[in-house]
């Protein structure tokens, strides 16, 4: 089992994105119009946080 380190992050992102912009589908969270994508890789070596928002 391997995890491509980076790649789960962007979907994190992705998704975040997805949901400021209403365009999740059935996982929309309604009125989300803030949020926080998390990744972290390696032994704690590469870590990334990104907020995104639709009216900032």
């Amino acid at each position: 089992c391997t995890n491509p380190i980076g790649a789960t992050g962007l979907i994190r992102l992705a998704e975040a994105v997805l949901q400021v912009t209403g365009k999740a589908g059935a996982r929309q969270v309604e009125g989300a119009k803030l949020a926080l994508s998390h990744a972290m890789g390696g032994v704690d070596q590469f870590n990334g946080v990104t907020i995104v928002g639709s009216n900032l």
